[in-house]
């Protein structure tokens, strides 16, 4: 259940509240008028009305009100259900969030350039389920296989190198993490898509990842970086740079050779994300040439409006409050 326009029904809510103390105070005043102080004979003389008639339309009327402020709200709730039915791939965007990816060698740096295309990718997908796995020297599946395209870039934003604390590349480790993810689904074709700069840090890794993918499960590889290289900065510290153990200055290179034997894998494509070129038409090209089969069947819950009911209510209160008559009339 929701609320729609809850800031508004508070704010009535609110002047409700005002006006039905200051009614209490003054039916407090209005006792000194009771039986107490005067007798029956000179309030009938006074007021030619039904006292607890009276109450009651006041309660009926405050009633109505309040019906009116929850159908001001604007209230909704999940009954209504809808089949819905999706065609698509299965992908894993598999990231490098090592220290390396803050180098500049592309603007504004690699990680973020990372980020950018993966966003417009996100953009395009329809029927596609998404997942998301971040790695160094450890990894972990950051977003599940999942439709919501919306949530999908919001975990896209938060993606940075101070995700993961240990250092290092272990590609092999994230492949596998990627490969697990897809477990359960044995109908869809997989897509596994790698980013990194290619600076591997484990042993014997093209053979760990060759037998790590399977026949149906693609692996295609965007190399991020220049082969100049860059210096790796230290983010939040201004021309401050990563040194290593003998404290000179880490210049990080594309490992283009690397990255190209990896792409090789189930004859996979190698993409370069440079200065001016864009890869996300890409990557866009394999997953719409990909083999599009039924995701899910499942049911949706969408949020009904419910404001009609409160005030039905509402007005059925106002309107008997206004009809019940008030007692006696003058003569």
């Amino acid at each position: 259940m929701i609320f729609e326009y809850l800031n508004i029904a508070l704010l009535c809510l609110v002047l409700f509240i005002i006006n039905l103390i200051i009614y209490l105070f003054r039916s407090r005043f209005l006792k000194l008028f009771d039986d107490k102080n005067f007798s029956r004979n000179s309030m009938s003389k006074l007021y030619h009305g039904n006292i607890s008639v009276i109450r009651i339309k006041t309660i009926l009327r405050y009633l109505g009100i309040l019906s009116l402020i929850v159908s001001m709200s604007g209230i909704k709730t999940g009954v209504t259900v809808k089949p819905i039915e999706r065609k698509g791939v299965d992908i894993i965007f598999c990231i490098d969030v090592s220290l390396s990816m803050d180098s500049q060698d592309i603007k504004p740096s690699r990680i973020d350039k990372v980020k950018f295309e993966m966003s417009k990718v996100v953009d395009s997908l329809k029927g596609d389920r998404l997942g998301i796995v971040v790695f160094s020297g450890s990894n972990f599946l950051y977003l599940p296989l999942t439709m919501d395209y919306d949530a999908s870039k919001l975990f896209i934003r938060s993606i940075d190198t101070a995700m993961i604390s240990s250092r290092g590349t272990d590609i092999p480790s994230a492949i596998k993490t990627s490969v697990d993810a897809f477990k359960g689904d044995n109908e869809q074709q997989k897509i596994i898509f790698l980013f990194s700069d290619g600076e591997d840090h484990s042993e014997n890794s093209i053979e760990v990842i060759s037998a790590l993918i399977k026949d149906k499960i693609g692996l295609h590889v965007i190399g991020v970086g220049t082969s100049k290289g860059s210096l790796v900065p230290i983010v939040n510290k201004e021309n401050v740079f990563i040194k290593d153990s003998e404290g000179k200055l880490v210049l990080s290179k594309i490992n283009i050779d690397f990255l190209k034997n990896l792409s090789s894998i189930n004859e996979g494509n190698l993409f370069r994300i440079s200065k001016s070129e864009s890869v996300s038409r890409n990557i866009i090209d394999i997953i719409n040439s990909g083999e599009d089969t039924l995701i899910s069947s499942f049911e949706f819950s969408d949020y009904e409006h419910k404001y009609q009911y409160p005030l039905a209510i509402s007005l059925l209160l106002l309107i008997i409050s206004y009809v019940i008559p008030t007692g006696r009339k003058l003569k």
